[in-house]
Formats: C-alpha cells, sequence, structure tokens
C-alpha cells in the first residue's frame, strides 16, 4: 500500500467513526426523555465469572482512526510544570508525564442535561466524595470489628476467623456477603484485580471502611485503578506502588538471599563456552502474553536487527524449548530446575514488564538476578532504587538508542572482567542497597512461608493492617472526636497512559490501541461515579451510554 492509498483508508475510517459518534449522539438525545432510574431493571448484586488477565473492556468505538489519537501521535511529549487546572493534576509528582488534551475539564455544565438527569461534578472530588468519608454518626463500636472479603482471593485471606494482630487487637474475617450491613462491619476489603461496576455494594454506609489489595499489572481491571474516580473510592490501599498504605513493591522477591544465592550460577567462562558449543545468543527472552501494554515485543524485534537474543515462548519466537519444559504448546512452570539451569547459562536476560509504571516489578526482574544472568531491564521508571547495587542490571532508559544499547552488551560479552562486575552482588558484603535491604526485611509477610515474618502472606498481612486501623478509629470515636479523613490518592497506583517505542528505541510515542482502553477506563470510571455517588440504580448499558457521552464531548470539542 504507497502513501495515498494509506492516507485514503484512514480518512475512511476518521469518517467512518465520526459517524458512529453522531449516531451515538442522536441516540443519547432521543434517550434523554428516559429517566435513568429504571425499575424494570433495578442494580442488583451479580457475579460474574473473571480471570486475574480478563481482556481490557471491549471499546465503545472502533479505536482505529480516532483523531484524538491521531492527534496525540503527532505532537511531541512536553511536560507541564504549573498545572492550570483540577484534571492537570493526573500529573506525577516527578512532572515526567505530560497531561494530554484528552484529560481537558469537562465543558458541560451543572446546568446540562445528560439523559434527563442534571449533570454536576463530574469528577470526583472532595465535594462528592461524602459517601468515601468516615463518619461517626450512629455509629456502635464493637468489640471484635467484622472485616468482611467481598471478593476474597487465596493464600488463606478472607477464611471465616477471628485474627489477632499487634497490640492484641482482634477482627473477626467473614467473606459472607449478606454481612455487609451487619452493625459489626467496620471495613470492606475489596481485591482490585476482581473489581467490577456491577459487583459493589447497592450502597456504600458512610461509617464502614473501603480498603483495596491490588498487586497485578496496570492492564488487568480494565485499566480503572489509573484513574482517581475509582481510588477515591477506597480509604485504604495495598499495591505495588511505595506511596500506597500498606505498600507491597517486593512481593514477588522471596528474600534478599534468594538473590543472592549461587545455586544456579554459572561461571563467565562456562557462559562463553556454552555460546560457542550450543550456539546461544548472549541474551534470553521469554514470554509468551505478547503485544502488551508495555510494547516490549516491538523492542526486542529492534534490539534483535544489532545482536542475538534467544526468543523462547510465543513472542518474537525463534528458539524452541526442549520438549521436557513444554507442556504441548505451552510453556511448563519456569521454577523447574531444568529450566532455571537454561536460562542460567545466558549472560544476560530481558527483564521487560507488561505495563510501565513506578514500582511495578515482578518475578522478571528477580528470576535473572536469582540465577547470576545479568537483567536488561524495562518497566518501572524508578527501578534503580530496587536493583541490588549501583551495577547490577543494565536498564534500558539509559541508552538514547537501541544500538547503543546492543554495542554496550557486545562490550560486556566480550570483556569478562567488566562483565563480572555486575554480578558482584553474589559476593558477601556485595548487595549494597540499602533502602531494598530494608524494604525486605521491614515487610510483615512473606513469600514462601518464611517462619521469621508474623504473616505467611501479603494477604493476611493486610487483614491486620485493616484490622489495626479499625481499632484505632474506635478508639476515636470513643474519645468523642471525629475520624479523620482518609482517602485514597492517585499515586497508591494510578500508571500513564501507555506508549510504544519509535525506530530507535525509544518508549515516548503515545500508543493508540492501548491509550484508547486507558481512556475508555477513565470515561466509565467518571460514569459510574456519576450514578453510585448519588445512590441511582444502573446498568452496564446505563455506564457505557453515558461513557460514550463524555467521549462525545471530547470529540465535538475538537
Amino acid at each position: 500500500m504507497n502513501e495515498d492509498d494509506c492516507a485514503t483508508g484512514q480518512t475512511k475510517d476518521m469518517e467512518l467513526n465520526r459517524e458512529n459518534l453522531e449516531i451515538l449522539a442522536k441516540q443519547s438525545h432521543a434517550e434523554s426523555n428516559t429517566h435513568l432510574h429504571y425499575e424494570s431493571s433495578p442494580y442488583s448484586e451479580q457475579t460474574l465469572e473473571r480471570n486475574n488477565e480478563r481482556n481490557p473492556v471491549m471499546p465503545v468505538d472502533d479505536f482505529k482512526g480516532n483523531e484524538e489519537f491521531e492527534q496525540l501521535d503527532s505532537e511531541p511529549t512536553s511536560t507541564t510544570n504549573n498545572p492550570s487546572s483540577n484534571e492537570d493534576l493526573y500529573q506525577y509528582a516527578d512532572k515526567t508525564v505530560p497531561t494530554y488534551s484528552l484529560l481537558k475539564n469537562s465543558k458541560l455544565s451543572t446546568e446540562t442535561l445528560v439523559r434527563g438527569i442534571e449533570k454536576q461534578d463530574q469528577v470526583a472530588s472532595d465535594r462528592t466524595r461524602d459517601n468515601v468519608k468516615l463518619s461517626n454518626i450512629g455509629k456502635q463500636t464493637p468489640a471484635i470489628p467484622k472485616l468482611l472479603w467481598w471478593d476474597f482471593y487465596s493464600h488463606g485471606a478472607g477464611k471465616d476467623d477471628i485474627i489477632t494482630c499487634k497490640q492484641g487487637v482482634k477482627c473477626h474475617v467473614v467473606s459472607n456477603r449478606s454481612l455487609t450491613d451487619h452493625p459489626d462491619t467496620m471495613a470492606i476489603i475489596h481485591y482490585g484485580t476482581h473489581f467490577y461496576f456491577m459487583d459493589l455494594p447497592k450502597h456504600r454506609r458512610k461509617e464502614v471502611t473501603w480498603a483495596v489489595i491490588h498487586e497485578e499489572s496496570p492492564k488487568n481491571a480494565d485499566f480503572l485503578f489509573n484513574h482517581e474516580e475509582i481510588l477515591s473510592l477506597f480509604n485504604y490501599t495495598a499495591t505495588f506502588k511505595r506511596e500506597s498504605d500498606y505498600p507491597i513493591t517486593t512481593h514477588f522477591l522471596p528474600s534478599i538471599s534468594y538473590l543472592q544465592s549461587k545455586q544456579y550460577l554459572v561461571s563467565t567462562q562456562d557462559k562463553n563456552r556454552y555460546q560457542k558449543e550450543e550456539n546461544l545468543a548472549p541474551i534470553f527472552y521469554i514470554h509468551s502474553d505478547c503485544n502488551v501494554p508495555s510494547n516490549r515485543d516491538v523492542y526486542v524485534e529492534l534490539l534483535q536487527k544489532f545482536i542475538r537474543v534467544d526468543s523462547y515462548g510465543k513472542c518474537n519466537n525463534n528458539k524452541a524449548l526442549p520438549d521436557s519444559l513444554t507442556f504441548g504448546k505451552s510453556m511448563a512452570p519456569m521454577t523447574s530446575k531444568e529450566f532455571y539451569e537454561l536460562a542460567a547459562k545466558y549472560k544476560f536476560t530481558l527483564a521487560m514488564e507488561n505495563a510501565v509504571c513506578d514500582d511495578y516489578i515482578t518475578e522478571k526482574l528477580w528470576r535473572p538476578f536469582h540465577l547470576g544472568s545479568v537483567p536488561i531491564v524495562f518497566g518501572s521508571p524508578k527501578i534503580k532504587d530496587y536493583l541490588p547495587s549501583k551495577k547490577s542490571a543494565v536498564v534500558i532508559n539509559d541508552f538514547d538508542d537501541v544500538e547503543k544499547l546492543a554495542a554496550f552488551i557486545k562490550y560486556l560479552d566480550r570483556n569478562d572482567t567488566a562483565y563480572e562486575e555486575y554480578l558482584h552482588y553474589k559476593e558477601p558484603g556485595g548487595l549494597t542497597n540499602t533502602f531494598l535491604i530494608d524494604s525486605v526485611n521491614k515487610r510483615e509477610w512473606s513469600k514462601y512461608h518464611d517462619q521469621t515474618k508474623p504473616f505467611y502472606s501479603l494477604f493476611s498481612g493486610f487483614e491486620c493492617y485493616i484490622c489495626e486501623e479499625m481499632h484505632k478509629n474506635i478508639d476515636t470515636i470513643k474519645s468523642g472526636e471525629e475520624l479523620p479523613i482518609k482517602v485514597a490518592k492517585l499515586d497508591h497506583y494510578g500508571c500513564p497512559p501507555p506508549k510504544r517505542f519509535t525506530d530507535k528505541g525509544q518508549y515516548t510515542v503515545i500508543d493508540p490501541r492501548f491509550s484508547y482502553f486507558w481512556y475508555e477506563g477513565k470515561y466509565r470510571a467518571k460514569a459510574f461515579r456519576y450514578y453510585y455517588d448519588r445512590n441511582l440504580n444502573f446498568t452496564e448499558k446505563n455506564i457505557a451510554t453515558l461513557a460514550k457521552s463524555f467521549r462525545q464531548e471530547y470529540m465535538d470539542d475538537g
């Protein structure tokens, strides 16, 4: 296809998208005479089958050819240091994430009708957050508060049990939703990946705390937790972000000794020999979750132009795993001794997360350290805070382009002395990052049932944290003082819109596909808060229709 054909195709896509939006606008106008409180389809609790890797919500419109994303792709990334509106607060503290035109203040006024109801305070704010402010009014203080797991996960969390926490305080942990309105229920704990609009308590009691634990990827839960409208529903959080109330950043790291273990360490001389005798590339890569928001597969393709990469798994595959490491067409568990021994033969391992967000770190980083293969890292922009030492990993963001990174890897591959400096963390006293050491030592929970820790999982640890906070609230209530306002902030989880790599390997261009899902999550979150904050009945169709109107508003604004 030549450039003219391509341009013609894009124009047709944009015209088709505009036509769809016009139809939607007419539909919304026609429905404006219908009251939103549908008695024929009342809000009801319904549990749908979901898994931890749900596909993003199906977009309202076809994302191909959307004008706003073409515009974003054509504009250079810029930095805004002085937020000029409430929406500009979606920037991050380090001021490195730009505020895009999609996040502008709504033009709809308090007099504007949205499907027959006055639309006020579209974005969740302090004025519309009364339902998440804890109240003393009419509150009795139970001797043993109940903590209700709304959609409990595993690892023993959510069992019907009495737990004893610090200072001997006790709580009754339950998972029976019929106890939602029980007078002793002081907190409801949600699991982020299972968060679903149609599966929440029918109403929000002011005196009940909401907590959420969400250790999964930003791409889970339809990108909803990247937005303040969802995070501000909760009073307490446990996420991979260090800013959360109960940070679980290192939850994929078993221990410090795991990093320094030499169980699978292969000498540099043997690694050199394996490259020759077994025709191994310098770099190991294995993934079967392809086309993810971090755009990692594209970077690997770019890298392969300059240096060999042995790519196992489904993504960028060019080398087959041994039969003993596969289950038919799928990979066997990557914790087996045989897999570890294979990966340890490589000098370098690409450790690339499926999403880019501060402090989002998984086993993809910790496993190469354990095996003694130098990680080539991409994921958290703040990853250096958690590396074993200043010279223990190669960080992709440190290089202007992919060719320069490849040249550096080749240099280390040819120079054993320089290469082995990156393995010094394995030696006594070689792991020098005190922040990492303190982060692991101070956590209350273990990864693999470490008997030195009070809790066997991060879930049980979070239970006790919430229990202790509830007893603090009880003490405050008994003293006659007002409970403090406690609302989760955006930096407890929120992650920026996904980008993609340029031809030179720079992660700077807005990705139209995943950014569509990211912004669609924002529109849906705003629509949900409109209904939920007003105690209105709603259906998925209502949410989708109102989200469409927000999108239409942006398109109309040009």
